[in-house]
């Protein structure tokens, strides 16, 4: 059976064939302050729409051709200071590209505070 698998293609591991383009910036304040920044940076900037909401993690879709998500992380560090991680999750394309103006406007955003 494992030679049938092998001769097939179907052992090895399926790849991800996404582009994740990301950025991470930390900023002043906790967590919950930039959670509410980023959550109405992603509708009103960005016209996401949130399909995620924790406590650490924002999770919004955006286009429906592309189908881009942005996946925003939240981590406390060093008091009150906030890590923030912020990755474009879309299928390849024809044309992979290796950033996405998503990521950099909303890094953009946040970076003003």
């Amino acid at each position: 059976m494992s030679f049938l698998l092998r001769w097939l293609g179907l052992d090895a591991p399926l790849r991800d064939a996404r582009l994740r383009p990301y950025r991470r910036l930390d900023c002043d304040g906790d967590v919950a302050q930039h959670l509410e920044r980023t959550r109405r940076a992603m509708i009103d900037i960005l016209g996401a729409s949130i399909t995620r909401d924790e406590p650490d993690l924002l999770e919004g879709s955006i286009g429906l051709v592309d189908g881009e998500r942005i996946i925003v992380r939240f981590e406390a560090i060093d008091g009150p200071r906030t890590r923030i991680s912020i990755e474009s999750v879309r299928p390849l394309g024809a044309s992979p590209r290796t950033n996405s103006q998503y990521v950099d406007r909303l890094t953009e955003e946040l970076a003003k505070a």
